[in-house]
């Protein structure tokens, strides 16, 4: 089985919860689900809409054609004509006009805020699901005699025509790449998040701060970027995890404070979550142009990892290691993300474990010295309120214990302690096996190289056309030999990005790799799995 449905209507109707309800619904039942969250920027009113596909196999993407369609409202109706077939069921309000339609009261049944309860009910008897299996989701929600009663009038009031059984035990759970994030950062020893909200990076605040007591940790928003990432830089000086979190927007304020980082070898995360850009750009759309920005963002020479996770299970995992790395190497790491990652729903099977890892420590032996001169360029660390020594954070060059220096020795013999520790971890990077995955067809002649999000729908359909999939997940240090060894082989090459100038090719070209052909989207959007096959078959 392979259903894909669109549903449509107004911000603030519970198009979004309603997507996510059913996720859950299926997944109980046994199938996989992944949910496309697509919305404007507005908070009432506009047209939102959820693309959600049901499969008996795992899937991370879905098809732009829908085999149903549900619109809540008149306009929905409008928007999703180009995203129908011949076949498309259409479920439409009962007050509107479409041929063939089945038609529900949606108003009469759900006013304001409670359509998400209604459009349950509704996708659920289309399917032929026996009520009972919507009621927990049901009773998870606030106000819940008011939610059953419209899910069951809504049930009531819907023509079957499909049928669904039960597949088997439930598939997995539902998360989103944020949750993924958040999870993993906790569970790589997280003490303090820190961020000023800004999409599609806030639903990890949000989901930090909701659940801050559960997972004991502290999550501040402070009045602006340049804070969060300062107050994240004062917590790790005091010994403490911290993680920040934003958008290009954000990050872009917070550079000045990133190339701080690098001169004192402070441990903190940094969260970058991409929306379509430059500027404010359409700020609840996707869209991967962040990535050069990431990889050179500071002034001066420092070394930084950067990482690229592809669905909410990696993120979960890359978060995680993103903690440990950060305080292994004393440098900044950045989780590269994107707004089809952090906020599609994906069945997933995240197995939580918590993983700290304890950094370089100072033996308590002799006098301290923060920046003491080490053959890997990681120096061991002590923090303020250690008894007997002083412990130096600085902005300015400076010797091994944290003296301001101008003499051209002492500063080449810095910035060349630095440069030791860029090696020690492209060397840790470049013996990791997860650097880089393989995928879909993988003795095939043809490869498609990609990364981040683009991760499901590209290994779909690679497998269907006969592509070999290449993927670095570290974007910095770059895994260049092992790319080239999965290259071996290959005759011929695309890449796919949503990138406008091809970032992520110019990435390749920088390492000396060059490919045959590419496949760019940039209009805020993802690929969908029958428009990237269309694609790939042109080419």
């Amino acid at each position: 089985m392979d259903i894909n449905i669109i549903i449509g209507g107004k911000a603030g109707a519970g198009i979004k919860e309603a997507g996510h309800l059913l996720c859950n619904v299926f997944n109980n039942l046994g199938y996989y689900t992944f949910c496309y969250v697509d919305y404007q920027s507005l908070i009432r009113g506009g047209h939102n809409f959820v693309n959600l596909r049901v499969s008996d196999k795992p899937v991370e993407c879905t098809y732009k054609k829908a085999d149903v369609i549900i619109a809540t409202d008149g306009r929905s109706i409008k928007e999703h004509i180009k995203d129908s077939k011949e076949n498309t069921v259409w479920v439409i309000n009962e007050k509107e006009e479409k041929e063939g339609a089945i038609k529900v009261p949606f108003k009469a049944i759900a006013p304001g805020f409670f359509k998400s309860s209604a459009i349950l009910g509704v996708v659920l008897k289309l399917f032929g699901i026996p009520l009972e299996e919507g009621l927990s989701q049901i009773h998870s929600l606030p106000m819940r005699e008011e939610n059953e009663k419209i899910y069951r009038e809504a049930y009531g009031k819907t023509v079957q025509k499909f049928k669904i059984e039960r597949k088997g035990s439930k598939s997995g759970e539902v998360f989103t790449g944020s949750e993924g994030v958040a999870l993993g950062a906790v569970d790589g020893g997280l003490n303090v998040y820190v961020a000023y909200p800004m999409t599609p990076a806030s639903p990890v605040l949000h989901y930090l701060a909701r659940k801050k007591k559960e997972f004991g940790i502290k999550v501040v928003q402070p009045e602006n970027e340049i804070g969060a990432i300062n107050i994240a830089v004062g917590v790790a000086f005091g010994g403490k995890r911290s993680m920040v979190g934003t958008s290009g927007g954000g990050f872009a304020l917070m550079t000045e404070t990133l190339s701080l980082i690098g001169m004192s070898e402070t441990p903190v995360v940094i969260y970058e979550a991409q929306r379509a850009a430059p500027s404010t750009g359409v700020p609840t759309y996707t869209q991967q142009s962040d990535l050069l920005f990431c990889l050179f963002a500071g002034h001066g020479d420092f070394p930084r990892i950067v990482l690229a996770p592809g669905n909410a299970e990696e993120a979960y995992k890359l978060a995680r290691d993103a903690m440990n790395l950060s305080w292994k190497f004393q440098v900044p790491v950045i989780i590269l993300s994107d707004k089809h990652l952090a906020e599609s729903y994906f069945t997933s099977n995240i197995k939580r474990e918590k993983v700290v890892e304890e950094p370089k420590l100072w033996n308590g032996v002799g006098e301290y010295k923060r920046y003491e001169i080490t053959e890997d360029g990681v120096s061991p660390l002590a923090f303020p309120g250690t008894k007997g020594i002083v412990v130096k954070g600085t902005s300015y060059e400076h010797d091994e214990r944290g003296i301001t220096v101008e003499e051209a020795e002492a500063v080449k013999k810095m910035q060349d302690k630095r440069m030791r520790k860029w090696k020690t971890v492209e060397e840790f990077v470049n013996k990791r096996e997860d650097n880089l995955v393989v995928s879909g067809e993988e003795e095939s002649d043809k490869a498609i190289i990609t990364w981040g999000s683009n991760k499901g729908v590209v290994e779909e359909v690679a497998k269907e056309l006969g592509y070999k999939v290449i993927r670095p997940v570290f974007l910095e240090p770059f895994p260049r030999e092992r790319l080239e060894k999965a290259l071996e082989g290959v005759k011929n090459t695309v890449v796919i990005e949503c990138s406008a100038s091809g970032q992520f090719e110019k990435l390749l070209n920088m390492h000396g790799i060059r490919v045959d052909k590419r496949l760019r989207k940039y209009d805020g959007r993802p690929f969908f799995k029958d428009e990237l096959l269309e694609m790939l078959r042109r080419i």
